[in-house]
């Protein structure tokens, strides 16, 4: 088996696939691996450092799909990587392919690709990996992210995150009560945040209370609180999670129009369309703008700018999958494991999720139909 690692910094993704020591346990496992130049630059990973762990460095991207039986990336594909896309390859990444352009999604199952997202793996209670291991990454940045732009030299209220005495803290509303927002609100009231957590699931609500000793205010996500809770955040944050589905609009224009000038919007759930109405995606190199006067962190690849830890998470986690494709073949890995299973979007052409097949207006099959 051959695996593939693209150089995704033309994106603006500074994490990459594989670390040199990911690298050394699947060469050591009898995998071959290919690394695009570059490719582990911006995560402090030289092209010396895989090439001493057996990697063949090549110079584009067309090569490492020519090459790959697995090519592995991080961001979604653009659509000049979707057209050099081999027939019956597998591609393993955050893909998103509910918000994806239709025309790359339809050369994908043209090509008969296999693809595997992160962002949909779930494990038989419910946790989610790849995302759950990201959203303590991400959590903890919305604090250092809610510390900066809430300055008043950023154009922000000029408060701090935590108070100070005779002093109160900001006031912090997260919409959500899954993986995302449990990150979110653990770094906020660790910080000493006034914290207000707003969902629909009522025994998420109900844990995330539990876990924070009776330090968080939960309440109901419906229009009535959501239009109450807004005006008085400092800062807002979108941590609703669908996964391998568009995420669902919960805050609307008007409910952002009415928070006061200088506040924080920080939408977890750009990656997926994002859940707040005045949202759009936005990069590392320009994180912000103003809409409605309140300020807009929009990034998708939010924890990029952590890209080392970042990248370790996912190479660890993705290292005994690809093991376990070269062990058992990929077939009989997904007939074994369920929670891989759950992460298959596209099998060799065929569409296995409703959602996506909705999309492009083709019928859905049962993936173990497939096997």
């Amino acid at each position: 088996m051959h695996i593939g690692v693209l150089n995704e910094s033309a994106k603006i993704e500074n994490r990459v696939g594989l670390t040199p020591g990911g690298v050394s346990f699947l060469t050591g496992r009898g995998i071959e691996v290919s690394v695009q130049t570059g490719a582990g630059s911006r995560a402090g990973y030289s092209n010396e450092e895989y090439a001493s762990q057996g990697a063949d460095i090549v110079f584009t991207a067309e090569e490492i799909f020519d090459r790959s039986d697995v090519v592995i990336n991080i961001s979604p594909l653009s659509a000049e990587e979707c057209r050099f896309v081999k027939e019956d390859r597998m591609l393993a990444g955050f893909h998103h392919l509910a918000v994806y352009d239709k025309n790359s999604l339809n050369i994908l199952l043209e090509r008969r690709a296999t693809i595997l997202g992160y962002e949909i793996i779930q494990k038989d209670n419910g946790v989610l990996p790849f995302i759950e291991s990201l959203s303590e990454v991400a959590g903890q940045m919305c604090l250092f992210i809610s510390g900066q732009y809430l300055q008043t030299v950023q154009g922000g209220r000029g408060i701090l995150v935590g108070g100070v005495v005779s002093v109160p803290p900001a006031t912090a509303v997260v919409v959500g009560s899954g993986v995302l927002a449990r990150s979110a609100v653990k770094a906020l009231i660790g910080a000493g945040a006034h914290t207000i957590a707003l969902g629909r699931d009522m025994d998420n609500l109900r844990a995330l209370e539990e876990r924070m000793n009776g330090r968080l205010i939960t309440l109901v996500a419906n229009r009535y609180n959501l239009t109450r809770m807004t005006r008085v955040a400092d800062i807002l944050i979108g941590a609703v999670l669908e996964p391998g589905e568009k995420a669902p609009v919960f805050v609307t224009r008007d409910m952002v129009a009415s928070m006061r000038k200088g506040s924080l919007v920080i939408d977890l759930a750009i990656d997926q369309g994002g859940c707040i109405e005045t949202s759009r995606p936005t990069t590392l190199d320009d994180p912000t703008y103003n809409e409605e006067g309140v300020i807009h962190y929009c990034v998708p690849n939010i924890t990029s700018a952590v890209s080392r830890t970042s990248t370790k998470i996912l190479s660890n986690l993705v290292t005994p999958i690809l093991d376990g494709i070269q062990t058992l073949g990929l077939k009989r890995l997904l007939k074994e494991d369920e929670s891989l299973a759950r992460g298959v979007y596209i099998y060799k052409g065929q569409v296995v999720r409703e959602k996506i097949a909705d999309l492009v207006g083709l019928p859905v099959k049962e993936l173990a139909s497939l096997l």
